[in-house]
């Protein structure tokens, strides 16, 4: 989930700052993005022999907290923390994966390559 939200974040921020072009040319990266970490992904699980699966996990803990009067009490604070626990791989249906995905770069990035034409094109700076 993490993984979704932050090229959004990073995008928004990158909105708030960047002139037109830069923004059109960040979007016009992102499916090459997405497979070059798909790529590190699956040469990752190679690596070590197993998929790592990451999840949210809701947790409360106790901390020290003032009223009105500034009297102190416990009280309750929620959070989030990501646990990762190893996944089991079939090693061969993961190397044809890296294989078609690596297969899939030069097209990706000549279609980035194009797209960041065009986005000079439309907002020349």
């Amino acid at each position: 989930m993490l993984q979704r939200i932050a090229p959004l974040a990073v995008l928004a921020l990158l909105a708030a700052c960047a002139t037109p072009q830069e923004a059109c040319i960040y979007q016009a990266r992102e499916e090459l993005r997405s497979l070059q970490g798909r790529i590190a992904t699956a040469q990752g699980n190679l690596d070590r022999g197993y998929a790592i699966h990451r999840q949210v996990v809701p947790y409360t803990y106790v901390v020290i907290c003032h009223d009105d009067a500034g009297k102190a009490y416990q009280c309750e604070q929620n959070a989030t923390r990501i646990e990762e626990t190893p996944v089991a791989i079939d090693i061969r249906e993961e190397r044809a994966k890296l294989a078609r995905l690596r297969a899939a770069l030069p097209g990706a990035q000549r279609a980035a390559e194009a797209r960041i034409a065009q986005c000079r094109a439309t907002y020349p700076e």
